[in-house]
């Protein structure tokens, strides 16, 4: 055997040593499945788990029904316009709204019309369900309160301006972001406004926690409000839209903004405890895994990421076909996400395995040094200045191409000496 064909063969050895330390912190692809050839079909709506079954909205017009094994279809139900909210399910029936005013209950076994109800307006929010009602806000200025069953009308308020985003539910009250800026508490039973605040250029999907509402605006801000009084708490600022629906966890509100970071805020005074910097706009709400401490989120970049949530650095991402702007779930150790689309072809769905190790790639942010804002007794706004956050710079990590080096070298000299 030659000089040069010994190398070659020792290079194969020490690659197949390497090759696991670079994936083995890695998602794994288990399948993906386009949906919607068309061009224009895009998925803007986060994925639906339940039951062994997928269920995904698309601008094509349909609603489908996926097998989680291979993304195979089920079924497919046809709206006929864009749908772009995420459904919500319920004793086999799910429930989505569409762009031309109609609601749907569809049954799950078949894809199936149960009932349907139409609003004078879109349908683009993701609706709700409590009390057995479910509440369905519509670019029509209202909520709507129906009959689950039969979706007869209970009552409906008009909340002075559109609805376009998800509704929230804490302590038997509804809560709603408007297009004219306002948040809106509403008593389910017989749909009475408790009070009315303006907290931005345009509200987006609120989250209640302990007592507490947030909700993000047009114009930047991620704003707390009491949830009794309705006066705001804190107004914390981003460099872009914060149009997603905020994330809890450990004292900390997690949040996407139009200038492609994602942020940590203190909940409990608005202080930003650290931010991540993609290169595409967050649209969507990021998920975060309690048991693991991790946060997954989808960028404009065409990137999913996987976050540490106390420290903000990189422990992976995974590249898409197109900007991801849906937000992922966990289902035990597979993630599912889908991608946004482009003009030539629909948005992907994607079914990954989760890796069993992780480890930071990037460096974690230095936190931020800022004096606790001042807390407002009243609804009046108050504008929280904050030193900015520093944020983590990808990085190459070198240990798996020197442990390459450093095998080879090894069996090279071995050769020599004999």
């Amino acid at each position: 055997m030659s000089h040069i064909s010994r190398l070659f063969i020792v290079s194969i050895i020490v690659a197949l040593f390497a090759a696991p330390a670079l994936a083995a912190d890695q998602p794994a692809v288990d399948w993906s499945k386009q949906l919607g050839q068309e061009g224009g079909a895009y998925i803007s709506a986060s994925p639906l788990y339940n039951n062994g079954i997928l269920y995904v909205c698309s601008w094509d017009g349909t609603v489908y029904g996926l097998q989680t094994m291979n993304g195979a279809p089920l079924w497919k139900f046809r709206v006929g316009v864009n749908v772009y909210s995420t459904p919500v399910y319920k004793d086999s029936t799910l429930y989505v709204g569409s762009s031309n005013g109609t609601f749907y209950a569809i049954e799950t076994l078949y894809g199936k019309e149960k009932w349907r109800f139409r609003a004078l307006s879109n349908v683009d929010s993701t609706p709700l369900l409590m009390n057995g009602i479910v509440f369905v806000g519509s670019d029509d200025n209202r909520v709507y309160a129906l009959d689950p069953g039969t979706g007869s009308e209970i009552w409906n308020v008009s909340v002075g301006s559109g609805i376009s985003t998800a509704l929230e539910d804490y302590d038997n009250i509804v809560y709603a972001g408007t297009s004219d800026g306002s948040l809106v508490a509403i008593e389910p039973n017989f749909g009475k406004i408790k009070w009315s605040t303006k907290v931005g250029e345009r509200a987006y999907s609120p989250l209640a926690n302990d007592g507490t509402i947030y909700v993000g605006t047009y114009d930047g801000y991620l704003v707390s409000v009491d949830q009794y009084q309705g006066s705001i708490n804190w107004k914390g600022q981003a460099g872009g839209a914060i149009s997603s629906k905020p994330v809890y966890y450990g004292g900390n509100i997690y949040i996407g903004s139009w200038d492609g970071k994602l942020y940590c805020f203190n909940a409990s005074n608005g202080r930003v405890a650290w931010t991540y910097t993609t290169y595409g706009p967050i649209k969507a709400a990021p998920l975060i895994d309690k048991g693991k401490g991790i946060i997954y989120v989808g960028s404009g970049d065409e990137y999913l990421y996987a976050i540490d949530a106390r420290s903000g650095g990189l422990y992976w991402k995974f590249q898409a076909d197109s900007p991801v702007s849906s937000t992922p779930i966990t289902v035990n150790d597979r993630l599912y996400f889908s991608s946004y689309g482009t003009s030539a072809s629909g948005g992907t769905v994607y079914a990954l395995t989760l890796p069993d190790t992780l480890t930071l790639i990037t460096p974690t942010p230095a936190p931020t040094v800022a004096p606790t804002p001042t807390v407002a007794p009243t609804s009046t706004p108050v504008v929280v200045t904050y030193v900015p956050s520093a944020t983590p710079d990808p990085s190459w990590c070198p240990l798996p191409g020197l442990l390459a080096v450093m095998l080879g070298a090894f069996a090279l000299v071995t050769y020599r000496r004999r």
